[in-house]
This record gives structure tokens, sequence and C-alpha cells, in this order.
């Protein structure tokens, strides 16, 4: 007697037997993943701005402004920055950084030329959102 089962026929693997939905997950993790990586590199050369000296002294000059703390408050906190700053000798510098306090929002827009080691500015100004009112800081 033989008691042998039969052989069970031969099953292809998951991946074989679904194989648009693993071209469409792998698609969609690459997706994913180019998207993380441009934001994380957006948010780095965005956050290494606010090292540089043109954003430096116009938060200081901000903050320090007594028109700027009666309309936002204190303290006067830059959420994000936009723009670029040429860190050379003879170097161009034009951002636009949001801030925000505890009475408002607001904006700082900053321009000014580097002339050997020198930042000159042309433009330091907080446009406050609430009053649409612009306060300048030079």
């Amino acid at each position: 007697m033989n008691t042998s089962r039969p052989a069970a026929p031969y099953r292809k693997p998951w991946v074989q037997r679904h194989w648009i939905l693993t071209l469409l997950l792998a698609l969609g993790v690459l997706f994913s993943l180019s998207i993380a990586i441009g934001a994380w590199m957006m948010y780095s050369v965005m956050d290494s701005m606010r090292y540089t000296p043109p954003f430096i002294e116009a938060m200081e000059r901000a903050r320090a402004n007594p028109e700027v703390k009666a309309a936002l408050g204190e303290p006067l906190e830059g959420r994000f920055v936009l723009g670029a700053v040429e860190p050379k000798d003879q170097g161009v510098a034009k951002l636009f950084v949001f801030v925000h306090g505890p009475k408002g929002k607001g904006e700082v827009q900053v321009e000014g030329v580097n002339e050997q080691g020198t930042w000159r500015y042309s433009l330091m100004r907080v446009n406050i959102d609430a009053t649409k009112t612009s306060i300048d800081l030079l």
C-alpha cells in the first residue's frame, strides 16, 4: 500500500503572482524617498541661512525695535527663511524671514550687498500682517 500523498502543484511566489502590486509599491517607496530627500535638502539650505550676517543683523534689529515689539510682542521668532545669500566678499543678500510673536505675525525683508567683508543694506523692514504696515529697521 502506498500512503504517500500526491505532490502539491507548484505555486508561484507571492511577488510573481502580484507583480503589478509589487511594482506600484516599489514606485511608491521611491517616490516617497525622493520627496523626503528633497524636503530635507530644502530645509538644510533654508536653515543654513539662519547663520548668515544679514539674517542675524535683521533679527537683532527687529527684536530691539520698540515698534516691532509693540506690534508683534516678545519673544520674536523667525519661522522660515526664503531667499539667497552669496557668501563671497562681493556677495548679495535678498531674504524674507517669516516671523511671529505672541501678538501677531509678520515678515522681515532684507536686501544688501557685501563689499569686502562689510554688509551694506539697502532695505531692511518688518511688514506687519495684521495692520498691513511696514516698520523700517535701517
